[in-house]
Order: structure tokens, then C-alpha cells, then sequence
């Protein structure tokens, strides 16, 4: 009996076909780990002024409501801080006086990898929650649209995060956009 002994293990080939699909899967997952990452931090901050802005004008209405019955003049003033660096625990909304919410302040949360920086604008940055629950502008000017719009992106990338608040009936939405890190965002839902 006549038996050709091949030699043991893998060849050239089958190991070169190998490892280019395990690298085709890595790079695949990697893209898909990375953008999972970028969109969990930009919705993060989002959830987080979203929920803050919530309570706020939940606050705001019954302190409105308290300086209404002893007939004085002060309202909630919302102050959202834009820019394109805010990093972990800068502020990035207020409201005044102090006492018109049980939070005042809210920072910029632990992005989870250091120098990731928040990049937002607000049209307008400063506006007040009336005894209603409605928003308006500080100085009684129309708000632009009817509306206060909040934009938000992590680090300059995409995904794009929205918040708008509907003057008339103080309705708070949150928008996105994945295809963008910058302009607005063509998806809204209610919150």
C-alpha cells in the first residue's frame, strides 16, 4: 500500500484567503463600532437638554405662576451655551432666576473619551418659559420660525442632534440627521 503522506497544517493560500475576510469583517465592524459610538455620545448630550428643558419649563410654570400671584415682574430666562468646544462639565444651559427650577444649571456631560468637545448653536440662545408653558423670546420679539432651535454634534462629526421648542404651544421635539454633522436635521419626533 502506497500512501503519499502530505505534510500538516494550512496552506499558503488557504491562509492568505483567510485573512483577508477576517480583515474585510474587521473593518467592516470597526466603521459600524465607531459610528455606533459617535451616535450614542451626540444623543446623549441631546437626551440630556432635552430632559433638563422638560423639567425646566415644568419648574418654571409653577414658579411664573407663584411671582404672578404676588404681583411681580420676573420671569425663567433660559441661557443655552453655544460654541463649537464645550468639553465635559462646562455648562451648557442655565436658567435664571436660580430659583425657577429645582436644576439651574446643566453641564456638559462625560463624553466618555477625553477630548471629545460638544459643538451647538440655538436660535434664539436666550429665551423665556412663560406661566403657560409657552416659549417666547426675551425682549418680546417674534421667535424666528415660532420656534427655539437647539443643533448639536460631537467633535465636528456625524451625526447631527436637534431639539426644537414650538413657541405657541411649548412643544418640545428632538430631531436628527445622520448624514450631517452641521445644518439641520430631517427627521423630528415628539417627546
Amino acid at each position: 500500500m502506497n500512501r503519499s503522506h502530505r505534510a500538516g497544517g494550512f496552506s499558503m493560500t488557504e491562509l492568505l484567503v483567510t485573512t483577508v475576510i477576517l480583515g474585510l469583517i474587521a473593518a467592516v465592524g470597526g466603521s459600524s463600532l465607531l459610528n455606533l459610538a459617535r451616535r450614542e455620545r451626540v444623543s446623549a448630550v441631546a437626551s440630556e437638554l432635552t430632559g433638563w428643558l422638560d423639567q425646566v419649563n415644568g419648574d418654571a410654570r409653577r414658579f411664573n405662576a407663584l411671582v404672578d400671584s404676588q404681583d411681580q415682574n420676573e420671569t425663567c430666562t433660559v441661557t443655552i451655551t453655544t460654541g463649537t468646544d464645550l468639553t465635559a462639565g462646562t455648562v451648557l444651559a442655565r436658567i435664571e432666576p436660580p430659583d425657577c427650577a429645582t436644576q439651574d444649571t446643566l453641564t456638559v456631560p462625560d463624553l466618555y473619551f477625553k477630548g471629545s468637545t460638544v459643538q451647538i448653536t440655538a436660535t434664539p440662545s436666550q429665551f423665556v418659559f412663560t406661566p403657560r408653558g409657552t416659549v417666547a423670546t426675551t425682549n418680546g420679539a417674534a421667535l424666528p420660525d415660532g420656534e427655539v432651535q437647539i443643533t448639536l454634534s460631537v467633535n465636528k462629526e456625524r451625526p447631527l442632534r436637534c431639539i426644537r421648542l414650538t413657541g405657541l404651544i411649548g412643544v418640545l421635539e428632538v430631531g436628527r440627521n445622520n448624514q450631517a454633522a452641521n445644518g439641520a436635521c430631517n427627521e423630528w419626533g415628539r417627546v
